[in-house]
């Protein structure tokens, strides 16, 4: 599936690394990629009653199901796989750079230096997918 993915640089080789690395059923999968909306209005905290591990699992996705797809789909053209492959390996660093931004403001947001600090402490995890994007995140 990942093999017509050479041409598309670090995102293709962190693609191909996140699809081999859930393949082991004892990798975990889960990663800030849902509802970027709130990961970006959440810097001031949080309503009552909501922690940021709450937070973390509102917003975490896990990439297994998004490789996997509808049951009830025709088979996906190869440029769908490969286009469907790119696209959560985008959103992870979507995440990635907005955090990396924001974080260095004056005045960050406690939120997101949290979010952030999270995936910054989970690349030490080899079995996180942040892992994968140790190379991306050189001197963070």
């Amino acid at each position: 599936m990942l093999d017509g993915m050479d041409g598309d640089g670090g995102a293709a080789e962190r693609s191909r690394r996140i699809s081999n690395h859930v393949l082991g059923e004892s990798n975990r999968d889960d990663c800030i990629s849902h509802d970027f909306f709130n990961v970006q209005q959440t810097a001031g905290g949080f309503p009552d009653g909501v922690s940021f591990d709450d937070f973390v699992a509102a917003v975490a996705g896990h990439v297994r199901p998004e490789l996997e797809g509808s049951g009830f789909m025709e088979e996906p053209s190869d440029d769908d796989c490969r286009n469907g492959a790119l696209a959560f390996g985008e959103v992870i660093r979507r995440h990635i750079d907005f955090l990396n931004g924001v974080v260095h403001q004056v005045a960050a947001g406690e939120v997101h230096v949290n979010l952030w600090n999270l995936i910054l402490n989970s690349r030490a995890d080899d079995t996180s997918v942040y892992a994968r994007y140790r190379d991306f995140l050189v001197g963070a």
